[in-house]
């Protein structure tokens, strides 16, 4: 077990893959294949920002609306990992930028199939359901040094 000093990061997870290094070249045709308000609340929040991963979750939370919840989405830029989830009848929509930093204990439970953030968390989600690859990526771009 590696011991830590206050303050100090977790080690990253073993066996990472190489972080994204290069935005991607063609950010508004992949926000084109979100739902029309998740594109729009991700669009608002990513604005002229490079953006280095998209990831379609199969998680889905409480968004306010009596019909259906929101698919949640995660965006990696730069220096944040944007969080959005949204549907047209939504009256409380999830929206929130979180700085890579603030994700230093992040982990993927190979197990349940979940991307745990952490020491930063969602308000109603514990976990986010990512395939093996994308939650090893998104943990490459979290622990990636800049």
């Amino acid at each position: 077990m590696m011991e830590t000093q206050p303050g100090q990061d977790f080690a990253p997870p073993e066996g990472l893959p190489p972080a994204q290094t290069q935005p991607l070249p063609a950010t508004e045709a992949m926000l084109a294949e979100m739902p029309r308000a998740t594109a729009a609340l991700a669009g608002k929040l990513i604005k002229d920002k490079n953006v280095y991963m998209i990831v379609r979750t199969g998680t889905k939370t409480d968004v306010g609306s009596w019909l259906a919840r929101g698919r949640v989405w995660l965006i990696v830029l730069e220096d944040a990992l944007a969080v959005v989830a949204a549907t047209l009848a939504g009256k409380r929509p999830l929206a929130r930028t979180i700085p890579l930093s603030r994700l230093n204990r992040s982990r993927y439970n190979h197990v349940t199939g979940q991307l745990a953030l952490s020491p930063e968390t969602l308000p109603g989600i514990k976990g986010l359901a990512v395939s093996p690859i994308e939650g090893s990526q998104v943990l490459a771009q979290v622990y990636h040094k800049r």
